[in-house]
Parts: C-alpha cells; structure tokens; sequence
C-alpha cells in the first residue's frame, strides 16, 4: 500500500513539475505572475520533479513483500486516481492560460481606487508626439495631482475594451490590471474614451488623446468615476507580451 500511494504522490508531484517549469520558461507565466518571480516558478518546478522522480523510483523498487495491503483492501487503483488528479494540471501544458480580462473587471467596478496625492515624477519625453504612460498612471495623474500635470499634453494609453456600467452611447472603457506580485493581487485601472466608436469587448487598443477634466470633480480629490480621454488616434493591436501593469 504504501508503495502505491509514493507512486500516486510522484505522478502528482511530477505534474505539479511540469506545470512550473513550463511557467517558468515561457510567457505563460504572465497571466499569472509578474516576470520576476519566473526563476522562482522554474526552480520551484526543478525542484519538485527531483522530488517525484525519486519517489517513483523508490516505489517501483521496493521489494513486492514489504507491500503487503490489509485483508480485503485493494488499492490498485491509486496510480490511476493519480492520474486523474493530475490532468487538470496537465492540460496548462497544452493550453496557454489567458490574463485577467473583462469579466474580472467588471465584478471590480469602474470607481477608481484610491490613491495617494502625493508629488508626481516628471512627465516622460513624447514618442511621435506622445507621452507614453501606464493606465495606472494616468488614473493616479487625472484624479490626485492637484498640479494637473496631464493639462494640455498628448498621452498614449494601451488597455482592452470594457463596456461602461451604465452602458452609454458612444463611450467606453479602456482597461488595464497593474499587479503587485500575482493575478491573485492585481487591481483593474480604468479610463473613459470619448470621441471614438463602440469597441468590441476585450479588443486591446492603443490610444493616443488628450485629458478632460470631469465636470464637478477638483484635481487631487477622490472620484467615483473614472476619468476621460478624449481620444483622436485608435489603434486595434496584439495583446502585449506582458498583459499586466507593473
């Protein structure tokens, strides 16, 4: 008995094993994890196989005499339970895990989260007339920088599609997940386009526009909406490499 169950736990544990190193060597990881914690997951991964590995081969070489199973229990079938425990992780070999998307989005909201006012970085140069900022950013700049920093400049924004909780005519969301750590922390950044046709949802655009205060709203106060990007250039694109803020 006891050589069955090391056999099911080293299935197990090598599927646990291959999942890892899979995640740690290729950019499925990013769905879940932000780049830096790869070696983690590939060493993790190593070492769990090391481990699997010898447990099988410690239970194919126990001798069949020190398994003796208690009268009338069969126990055959724990390799096989193993490997129906381990299909689930298997299938992460074949099929690349898609990032936080829309529906995990939408069960956040659209009210921007609090932020700290406190002093902003400078604006980074323009590229082809536009200053290249993270969704996070922007959010930060457009609500609590009381100098108003975006006043006037020319921003490009990269996010997907989300509809608009109230479901308005001629506007949408653009979003974008900015993680901490892992998908298990990541907090969804918003903005409203105007100026633009309806998009289908999850589309991943690049945007470039202009902010525009929300009436009734005093920069560097909290907002119960998103703020506004007047948007004149859309551009459909792939989704990135990296789908999360960092």
């Amino acid at each position: 008995m006891r050589a069955l169950d090391e056999r099911a736990q080293g299935i197990l544990l090598l599927a646990i094993a291959a999942v890892s190193i899979r995640l740690g060597l290729t950019d499925a990881a990013l769905a879940f994890v932000k780049p830096g914690l790869q070696p983690a997951l590939l060493g993790t991964g190593i070492g769990l196989a090391v481990l699997g590995a010898h447990g099988l081969r410690r239970a194919y070489r126990r001798p069949p005499e020190a398994d003796v199973a208690h009268p009338g229990a069969h126990h055959d079938h724990a390799p096989g339970v193993a490997w129906m425990l381990a299909i689930p992780l298997l299938t992460l070999l074949l099929v690349a895990p898609a990032p936080l998307g829309s529906f995990a989005a939408a069960r956040q909201g659209s009210t921007p989260p609090a932020m700290s006012p406190a002093g902003f970085a400078e604006l980074p140069e323009p590229r082809d007339g536009a200053v290249d900022l993270s969704l996070r950013d922007y959010v930060g700049r457009a609500l609590f920088d009381p100098a108003t920093s975006l006043d006037g400049v020319r921003v490009r924004l990269i996010g997907f599609v989300t509809p608009p909780e109230d479901d308005a005519d001629g506007s949408y969301l653009l979003t974008r997940f900015a993680v901490n750590c892992c998908a298990a922390d990541a907090l969804a950044f918003t903005v409203e386009v105007l100026g633009d046709e309806a998009r289908p949802t999850e589309t991943w655009l690049e945007i470039e526009g202009r902010w525009q205060p929300r009436d009734g709203h005093e920069p560097g106060t909290a907002s119960a909406e998103p703020p506004l990007l007047i948007a004149d250039r859309i551009t459909p694109i792939d989704q990135p490499g990296e789908p999360y803020e960092y």
